[in-house]
């Protein structure tokens, strides 16, 4: 059983009871298999597969899935559960609220057009003085006393948009052929921002597993497990999730007023992954790497060799304010700025 489990309500995909546990709560519920199925979006097979342990449920069905049994959600989905309630209207409760809170949706054309001021005007998000507490699940005290407010402000909301934008490529991909890729989809933030070298092998299994790398990047980070031996980024696909949340948060973020131009969110990351600039020189990739270089797309989440350490402790001297009115003992965004 997952350690993390706490009561008869919570169960984890892992679990080496789960599929014990589903039909018995099926039964509980009084539901046949096909009333369970319908219920929960998925084939009556396919519910048969998990009760016999067959197959586990897949990322993209858990919500459904767990909703169906009326269970709390899987770890994994906690981290960012109820920020579309909250955004929605339902203020800071909203985060208990789990399923039940209401859909929360930002129009694919906003993330096609990302880059437009107009764009990022429009788009639902929180105030820039209330991110720390309205996306606390997402915000990391430790990158504010790292880089400051600025940057764990940016980096809090760039998690919300590319969280949202890759799950809807997600949702637009399964409802496809197997095999198909980004680059088929009318509409893709996330197709890109990646390396267009590799556009083709952009599929569902590759686009789960950089959300997934997302979700855990943000975990180690919020979570306060980090030391200062640890690096932020552990694969170059977090290298890649990290440019792109820092770039697309500091898009809407300057949009709104909080004056985060280029210089400073590649400051940032350039920071935490590293002086080489990594990201910068897989984006711009033109000719294909030694099969087992880091950089190939067959390793990126692979744990890299040697992977940058940020200066947690020191990086965070320096004398640019923060946008925000902080606590006096708050650090101060640093002014890193980027080598040409």
């Amino acid at each position: 059983m997952s350690a993390r489990r706490k009561n008869d309500d919570h169960h984890e995909p892992d679990d080496p009871d789960i599929a014990q546990a589903m039909r018995a709560r099926r039964q509980e519920l009084g539901l046949s298999v096909p009333a369970m199925a319908a219920r929960a979006g998925v084939s009556e097979q396919t519910w048969r597969n998990y009760e016999y342990g067959r197959t586990q449920v897949r990322g993209d069905k858990q919500m459904g899935v767990w909703e169906a049994l009326e269970w709390e959600p899987p770890t994994h989905w906690r981290d960012l559960a109820g920020l579309r309630a909250i955004l929605q209207g339902g203020g800071p409760d909203a985060f208990g609220a789990g399923f039940g809170g209401p859909d929360f949706d930002i129009p694919d054309e906003l993330f096609e057009d990302i880059d437009s001021e107009e764009a990022a005007a429009s788009l639902p998000i929180p105030d820039w003085d209330d991110i720390p507490t309205v996306l606390s699940e997402v915000y990391s005290p430790r990158l504010a006393r790292t880089l400051g407010e600025d940057a764990a402000r940016c980096y809090a909301l760039g998690v919300l948009l590319f969280d949202m934008s890759i799950t809807e490529n997600l949702e637009s991909l399964a409802e496809l052929r197997g095999g198909t890729h980004l680059g088929e989809l009318d509409e893709t933030h996330i197709g890109s921002i990646l390396p267009q070298l590799w556009l083709t092998r952009y599929d569902y299994e590759f686009v789960f597993q950089l959300r997934e790398s997302l979700r855990e990047m943000t975990r180690r980070l919020v979570s306060g497990v980090t030391t200062d031996n640890d690096p932020m980024a552990c694969t170059i696909a977090e290298i890649l999730v990290l440019h792109d949340v820092f770039s697309t948060g500091g898009v809407i973020a300057d949009a709104r007023g909080a004056d985060i131009d280029e210089d400073r969110w590649e400051g940032w990351v350039d920071a935490l992954s590293g002086p080489d600039q990594p990201a910068h020189a897989l984006i711009a990739m033109g000719l294909i790497p030694p099969a087992d270089a880091p950089e190939h797309f067959d390793n990126w989440f692979r744990p890299l060799p040697s992977p940058f350490i940020p200066d947690w402790d020191g990086a965070s001297e320096g004398t640019g304010p923060t946008t925000a009115q902080a606590d006096p003992g708050d650090a101060t965004v640093t002014p890193l700025r980027r080598g040409h």
